[in-house]
């Protein structure tokens, strides 16, 4: 068979090439993976970021041009309102209406909306910041004790929800309120004054603006203005994710735990209150004040007890039952995640609720026909157990400093009160804030600011250094009672 056309295979040949100048390839070093973020290290960046607002706060309220005599305020006096404006408290050392101009009014407003707005909200901001981008699940961020994890775009989304919420009832509440207090003075006047009330009803903070310390007292039968303003309290200290899911749900059967454990308290205290203040003070208190109108007086004190700080009577005038009685009131506070102070509703709930399980023989706590976990029990003990002594070592300090500093004896159940009032957030007083030292002043600004971070900073160290334990020691027999 002829080969003729057929291509030759090409044997093994030679590829001579030029060889190229060297080359150095730097590669990047090794950058470390970053790990999960500290959540010490976000918790003391939301720390210092409410010491800026306190700072500055304090720098604009201290310089002349927010007083209306235009001298300057002393700093004591201006850190005390600042921390108060921003911890949603309400106690002043200076009268709000008298001492600042509008300017000052406006620092005060702003330092309390910030506040108001709440520390869920401010928190969520910060673990965004910190955690953007992962999807890891041990990255999810617990919005609330006792509720299941949200994810950080929930998180982000809860919060937008939230500020819309704030600011549409501060807005419908500010209409309200201008209206009314449009009868009582010009309308540029009544507009401010309705705006101030709205923010500081919503948000908790007992600021007035009716001069010499009367807080509402010539307002106390004022029917539609007590109305408003309770309302507003209640949407502030009740928060947004319990109304949104009595809102949702619609029937109680349907609701969750936390949502009926916030109502069905909350309804309890308010009844129990004006029932108690009522009673007490009918002869005290209430003596000056119309009989038709003391239920309603009765009422709105019973409101404001558990953290807004208004007042329509002299609490000056009131008996030492009411006051002791008054002090539990603002301890438990309201709802977590709003902007009410205290240890919260649900706080006092899952205690009670373990209370009645345990004498009923059961094992665990079980609330509405569900098991409450015992670390949440323990983790509900622990947080009224710090509060608690907190309150006994700011009340000895501040009896000790007003005993040395100026010599003068004031009642110990009004120094309770007041550091009641201080701790739990609430701002109501007895009279006595402006005639405290310049160290009682300061024990005062370290109470509210612990008070408006110490429990949600306990139940959320508390929940970080929970682990699971492989191991049991042996149950020991140890004698009580």
């Amino acid at each position: 068979m002829s080969n003729a056309g057929a291509k030759r295979p090409r044997g093994p040949g030679v590829v001579r090439r030029g060889i190229r100048k060297p080359m150095v390839i730097e590669l990047p070093a090794r950058v470390k993976p970053a790990g999960p973020p500290n959540p010490g290290r976000a918790a003391q960046t939301f720390v210092l970021g409410l010491g800026l607002i306190i700072g500055a706060g304090t720098a604009l309220l201290a310089s002349p041009w927010t007083t209306e005599s235009g001298a300057s305020t002393p700093v004591v006096d201006a850190l005390f309102t600042a921390v108060s404006a921003v911890s949603v408290t309400g106690l002043v050392s200076v009268d709000t209406a008298s001492h600042w101009n509008f300017w000052g009014e406006a620092v005060i407003l702003g330092l309390i909306q910030i506040g108001g707005l709440g520390f869920m909200v401010g928190a969520s901001i910060i673990l965004l910041l910190l955690r953007r981008g992962t999807t890891r699940l041990s990255d999810l961020l617990l919005v609330k004790e006792g509720a299941p994890t949200v994810s950080l775009r929930e998180a982000v989304q809860l919060s937008r929800q939230i500020v819309i919420f704030t600011f549409s009832v501060e807005a419908v509440g500010a209409v309200l309120l201008t209206l009314r207090f449009w009868q009582d003075m010009p309308f540029s006047q009544a507009l401010w004054t309705g705006v101030f009330y709205a923010v500081a009803a919503f948000c908790n903070a007992g600021f007035d603006l009716q001069g010499d310390f009367v807080s509402l007292i010539p307002y106390q039968t004022a029917i539609e203005l007590n109305i408003v303003v309770m309302l507003l309290i209640q949407a502030g200290a009740l928060s947004y994710v319990v109304l949104a899911d009595a809102a949702r749900r619609r029937r109680w059967s349907r609701f969750a735990v936390d949502t009926k454990l916030v109502l069905l308290l909350n309804g309890v205290l308010l009844l129990f209150g004006t029932i108690i203040f009522l009673t007490v003070e009918w002869e005290g208190s209430l003596a000056a004040t119309a009989d038709g109108w003391k239920p309603l007086v009765a009422l709105f004190q019973s409101v404001s007890a558990r953290t807004a700080g208004f007042a329509s009577v002299d609490l000056g005038e009131a008996r030492s039952v009411t006051l002791f009685i008054w002090m539990a009131l603002m301890f438990i506070g309201g709802a977590s995640g709003s902007t009410a102070g205290g240890v919260k509703l649900a706080t006092i709930a899952v205690i009670g609720s373990a209370l009645v399980s345990t004498l009923k023989g059961a094992e665990e706590t079980q609330i509405f026909g569900r098991r409450v976990p015992t670390p949440l029990v323990f983790r509900a003990m622990a947080v009224v157990a710090i509060m608690l002594l907190v309150h006994f070592a700011a009340t000895s300090a501040l009896v000790a400093t007003q005993a040395w500093f100026r010599g003068e004896e004031v009642t110990f159940i009004a120094l309770m009160f007041e550091t009641m009032s201080a701790l739990a957030a609430v701002g109501l007083t007895t009279g006595i804030t402006p005639t405290l030292t310049d160290a009682g002043k300061l024990i005062l600004c370290v109470v509210m600011f612990f008070g408006r971070l110490g429990p949600l900073t306990v139940v959320f160290a508390l929940q970080r250094r929970q682990r699971p334990s492989r191991l049991r020691f042996p149950a020991a027999p140890v004698r009580i009672g």
